[in-house]
């Protein structure tokens, strides 16, 4: 029991350094916007490996106050024992979850990227898989704040295959009480999901933002 508590603690360890070696902002500017607190726009790259079965890994990027993509610890959270054994019992489909969402600096979640997948495995290939894409925008009153201007979603594969890849996409925009013209604030949203005939899987996202705002922060992840 003590030898299999090490190996799994091995394993998260192993995880969170992979993720956070090559999660890699784009160079930091240090250059204020107009009104003295907003920064320029910036570009956020990451890959994260799939968690043991019944975890969740995660991570957490904020704009500091130099305008500079600060880089959180990567998370590796242990689900329940009971879910962790249904996975380890082999219950099919296997499912996966990756998840893409910019909060300000009030922690209010202003976009999000979804996307939920199912697939089965036999002789180490995809035997079938399926994907579904979600978005989230935080509203404002009098019909104002974030939009929805695409969401899509493609990928898979015909008939058994060694690995099946989803990638999917949205732009946000953004009218409203911080900017009235519709012209300063805008995101996208990327993420791809890699599912493999052994039942692994790895997911990366990526986020472009048409400036950005002190104390923005960026969570993303899998499970």
């Amino acid at each position: 029991m003590r030898g299999s508590v090490r190996t799994r603690g091995a394993l998260l360890a192993a995880i969170a350094t992979a993720a956070a070696l090559i999660l890699t902002p784009s160079p930091a500017h240090a250059d204020p916007g107009r009104d003295g607190s907003a920064c320029p726009e910036v570009r956020l790259t990451a890959d994260l490996p799939a968690p043991p079965l019944g975890a969740t890994v995660r991570q957490s990027v904020t704009i500091g106050d130099d305008c500079a993509a600060h880089l959180g610890p990567v998370e590796v959270v242990p689900a329940a024992r009971t879910a962790a054994r249904s996975l380890a019992a082999g219950a099919a489909p296997r499912t996966f979850h990756s998840f893409s969402q910019m909060y300000d600096c009030c922690n209010i979640l202003m976009t999000a990227l979804y996307s939920d997948h199912t697939w089965s495995t036999g002789d180490g290939l995809v035997q079938a898989a399926d994907s579904r894409v979600s978005t989230h925008v935080n509203r404002e009153p009098w019909d104002a704040g974030w939009t929805v201007r695409e969401s899509t979603g493609s990928g898979g594969c015909t008939g058994a295959c060694p690995a099946a890849t989803f990638t999917a996409h949205a732009d946000f925009t953004y009218r409203g009480i911080f900017d009235v013209t519709g012209t300063w604030y805008a995101n996208t949203h990327d993420s791809s999901v890699v599912l493999a005939g052994d039942g692994t899987a790895t997911c990366r996202h990526t986020v472009d933002l048409r400036h950005t705002f002190i104390g923005w922060h960026w969570e993303h992840g899998c499970s």
